[in-house]
C-alpha cells in the first residue's frame, strides 16, 4: 500500500509543477526534476522511501530504450559506423583529458575515476528531448544516438577498470576484458539470429490470433527476456532493451509494437527524471553553489569542444558537430552507477559525491535550454571566417568546377522522400543533383551512378556550386527544422525566382516556412490526414471526381479548408440500402422480346441494368436497342426492396440459375 500512496503523491504534485512549468515554457524534464527535489528525502520528506521509484525509474530507461530500438533496424546501425567510431573516441579522449586536468589535484586513479564519470552522457534526456523537437531523425540527431550507444556500451568495461584503479590487484582485468570480447561476440550472433529467423515468425504466429492482449505480454516478454539475457552475461540491462528493440525492428510488427509501448514509455520515463531530483541535497548546492556553478560550465565546456572536434575529425560539417555537440555535454545517469562503485572501492568521498550529484543534475537541467537554442548559437558562430575544412568537416573535398547544370531541380537530403522525387526527376529525364550530409550514403549512392554530393545545403558555398542561381525547383527533404529554415532563407536570396517545396513533420511549421520564403509546404502529418479522409467518403460512394475537388481545395487553401468542411452538404448513398443482383428472366416474363429503352427500367421501375448475360457471352453497358431474351441473366443495381418488387411484377427470379 505504500508504494501506491507513494505514487499517488509523486504524481500528484507532478501534475501541479509540470502544469506550472508549461504556463512558463520552462522544458517538461525541469518539471520532473523539481518534483524529485519536492518531494524526496532533501526537499519535503513526502517519500521517504525513494527504493520504489527507483524501480520505476529503471522500467522507464527500459522502456525509452527499447523504443529507441524499435525505430533502428540492423542495416541502420551499420550505416551509422563513423559515428560509431566518433563515439568511441569521444570517450577516450574524454577520459584523458579530463584525467589530465585534474591530476593537477588529485592522484592519477582519481584522475582517470573523474574521467570516466564524465566521458558518458544522459541517453535518457537527449533522447527525449530529441524526440520532443522531432529531431531523431536529423544528422546530429542520430550521431547523438550512435555516441550515446556507444557509451552504453562502454559503461561494462569502465566498470571492470575502476577496481584495478583502486589498487585491487586480485581483479585479473586481462580476463575480464577478454571474457567480455566473448559475451559481445556472442550477443551479435544472438541478436542476428533472432532478428533474421526467430522473432518475426514467432510474432507472426501471436498476430494471427488477433488478440490485442497476447501481442503485448508477448512484446513485453520478449523484451524482458533479452534484457535479463544480456544482465545475466554482465552487460547492462539498457544494452538488453535496446537490442530487443532492434531485434523487433526487423520484422514487420516494429509500427504497433512502437504504439503499444508508448504510453509505457512516457509514465515510467517520467519517474526516472523524478528519481534524479530526489538525490540532489539543496543545502549543499547553496554552500557550493560557485564551485558547482564553475565544475558545471567546465563540463560542459569541455565535453562541447571535444565532441564537435571529433565529428568533425571523423567527415561532418561544423553544423552538425556543434549541434551533436551541444546534445551532449551534460554528465550522464550512467555515471551515477561508476559513482556510486568509485564510492565502495574508495575513489570517491561522500562530501564528492554530493558536489558530483550537483554539477551533474545541473549540467542535465540545462541540456533542454541548450539543445533548443543549440542552432541559433550554430548560426552565430558559422558566420566567423572558419576554414573550409572545418565548416564543411574533413570529408568534403573543393571541387574547383560549378556544376553545370540549368534548369534542374536540387534535392536537399536523400532520405525517403529525397529518393522518391529523384527517381520521378529520372524518369521524366529532368536534370537534378541532391545534396546529401551522411558521408556513407554519398559514397553509396555515388557507386551505383547517382547524381550527389556531399556537403551542407545551409551553406551559401554550397548552394553556389550546384547552381542555384539557373536551378528552377528546390526540394528541401530533412528533419531539422533549423536547417530548413536556412536553406529556405538562403536559396531565395540567392535566386528570388526559385519554386520551393519544403518537407515538414507538423502542421504548425508551414505558417513560419511560407513567411520565410518557401512556395510549398507539405507537413508530413496531413498529407496522412487527407489520404485516409479520402478513403473514407471513397467507403461512403461519394464520387471520385467530387473526392479529388475536395483534396485539391484543401491542399490550395493551405490546409485551411477542413475546418469549414462540417459547413459544406456533399451527396452520400446510403450503401447498405444498395445492391447489385444477377436476375435470371423466366420465358413467360412480359420483358421478353423488348429492348432495354422499351422497358424503362431506371424510370419506371428505379433500378439500372449494367450488364447482360447471355449463355456465355457478356454485355456491359447494354443501349436502349439491345433486346431481353429468355433464360438471359440481368446484372441490375437498386435498392434491394424496389429489385424484389419488381422481381415479382416482371415474372423474374432473384436466382440466377431458375425461375
Amino acid at each position: 500500500m505504500q508504494i501506491l500512496a507513494n505514487i499517488l503523491i509523486i504524481l500528484s504534485i507532478a501534475i501541479a509543477v509540470i502544469y506550472i512549468c508549461n504556463r512558463f515554457k520552462i522544458p517538461t524534464i525541469i518539471g520532473l526534476l523539481l518534483t524529485g527535489l519536492l518531494v524526496g528525502p532533501y526537499g519535503f520528506q513526502f517519500v521517504k522511501t525513494p527504493d520504489e521509484v527507483e524501480l520505476l525509474s529503471e522500467i522507464g530507461i527500459i522502456t525509452l530504450l527499447f523504443t529507441i530500438g524499435l525505430e533502428l533496424s540492423l542495416e541502420e546501425i551499420t550505416s551509422l559506423k563513423r559515428a560509431i567510431v566518433a563515439g568511441v573516441l569521444q570517450v577516450l579522449v574524454t577520459i584523458v583529458i579530463v584525467a589530465v586536468i585534474m591530476f593537477v589535484w588529485n592522484s592519477f586513479s582519481r584522475s582517470v575515476f573523474f574521467g570516466f564519470i564524465v566521458s558518458l552522457s544522459s541517453t535518457a534526456i537527449v533522447l527525449k528531448i530529441l524526440q520532443e523537437y522531432a529531431l531523431g531523425d536529423s544528422p546530429h540527431g542520430r550521431i547523438s544516438l550512435a555516441i550515446l550507444i556507444v557509451q552504453d556500451i562502454a559503461i561494462v568495461p569502465l566498470m571492470l577498470f575502476i577496481p584495478l584503479l583502486s589498487g585491487d590487484v586480485n581483479h585479473s582485468i586481462t580476463t575480464e576484458m577478454l571474457l567480455l570480447l566473448l559475451k559481445g561476440g556472442v550477443v551479435i550472433v544472438l541478436v542476428l539470429v533472432l532478428a533474421r529467423y526467430v522473432i518475426p515468425k514467432f510474432l507472426f504466429e501471436i498476430a494471427k490470433t488477433r488478440s490485442r492482449e497476447l501481442f503485448i505480454i508477448s512484446v513485453v516478454t520478449i523484451c524482458l527476456a533479452i534484457t535479463v539475457a544480456t544482465y545475466s552475461l554482465g552487460l547492462s540491462i539498457e544494452l538488453g532493451a535496446f537490442l530487443a528493440g532492434v531485434i523487433i525492428a526487423a520484422s514487420e510488427y516494429s509500427g504497433q509494437t512502437f504504439s503499444s509501448m508508448i504510453p509505457f514509455r512516457d509514465l515510467f520515463t517520467s519517474f526516472f527524471f523524478i528519481s534524479i531530483g530526489m538525490l540532489l541535497d539543496p543545502s549543499i548546492v547553496m554552500l557550493n553553489i560557485i564551485t558547482m556553478s564553475s565544475l558545471s560550465l567546465g563540463v560542459i565546456a569541455i565535453k562541447l569542444f571535444i565532441v564537435t572536434v571529433i565529428v568533425i575529425i571523423v567527415g561532418y560539417p561544423l553544423r552538425t558537430a556543434l549541434l551533436t555537440g551541444f546534445a551532449l555535454a551534460q554528465i550522464g545517469e550512467f555515471s551515477f552507477i561508476l559513482a556510486q562503485i568509485g564510492i565502495a572501492n574508495g575513489l570517491f568521498k561522500g562530501s564528492e559525491y554530493q558536489l558530483f550529484l550537483s554539477v551533474a543534475i545541473l549540467s542535465m537541467a540545462v541540456t533542454p535550454f541548450m539543445i533548443k537554442y543549440s542552432s541559433l548559437i550554430t548560426d552565430i558562430i558559422l558566420k566567423l571566417p572558419l576554414p573550409r575544412a572545418i565548416v564543411y568537416g574533413l570529408a568534403y573535398t573543393v571541387n574547383t568546377y560549378k556544376e553545370e547544370m540549368k534548369d534542374h531541380i536540387i534535392i536537399v537530403g536523400y532520405g525517403i522522400n529525397g529518393k522518391n522525387v529523384a527517381i520521378a526527376a529520372k524518369s521524366i529525364n529532368i536534370p537534378y543533383i541532391i545534396i546529401e550530409m551522411n558521408p556513407e550514403t554519398v559514397k553509396k549512392e555515388k557507386r551505383e551512378g547517382e547524381n550527389i554530393i556531399y556537403g551542407d545545403a545551409s551553406q551559401e558555398d554550397m548552394l553556389h556550386h550546384v547552381n542555384i542561381e539557373s536551378a528552377r525547383v528546390l526540394v528541401v527533404a530533412i528533419a531539422d527544422r533549423a536547417a530548413i529554415k536556412r536553406v529556405i532563407v538562403l536559396a531565395k536570396r540567392l535566386n528570388p525566382n526559385i519554386h520551393s517545396i519544403v518537407r515538414a513533420r507538423f502542421v504548425g511549421d508551414m505558417k513560419e516556412l511560407i513567411e520565410l520564403g518557401a512556395d510549398e509546404v507539405i507537413p508530413e502529418e496531413y498529407e496522412t490526414s487527407i489520404e485516409i479522409f479520402a478513403r473514407v467518403l471513397q467507403y461512403y460512394d461519394v464520387p471520385r471526381n467530387d473526392i479529388e475537388t475536395l483534396v485539391t481545395a484543401i491542399r490550395a487553401k493551405g490546409y485551411a479548408m477542413l475546418r469549414q468542411l462540417h459547413n459544406a452538404s456533399y451527396d452520400t448513398i446510403p450503401i447498405d440500402e444498395i445492391d447489385m443482383q444477377a436476375i435470371r428472366v423466366c420465358s413467360g416474363s412480359p420483358v421478353v422480346g423488348k429492348s432495354i429503352g422499351q422497358m424503362q427500367f431506371r424510370k419506371v421501375h428505379q433500378f439500372s441494368v449494367v450488364a447482360i448475360k447471355r449463355g456465355n457471352i457478356i454485355v456491359p453497358n447494354p443501349g436502349a436497342d439491345d433486346v431481353i431474351e429468355g433464360d438471359d441473366i440481368l446484372y441490375v443495381v437498386g435498392k434491394r426492396e424496389i429489385i424484389a418488387k419488381a422481381v415479382a411484377v416482371l415474372q423474374l427470379s432473384q436466382k440466377a440459375n431458375s425461375c
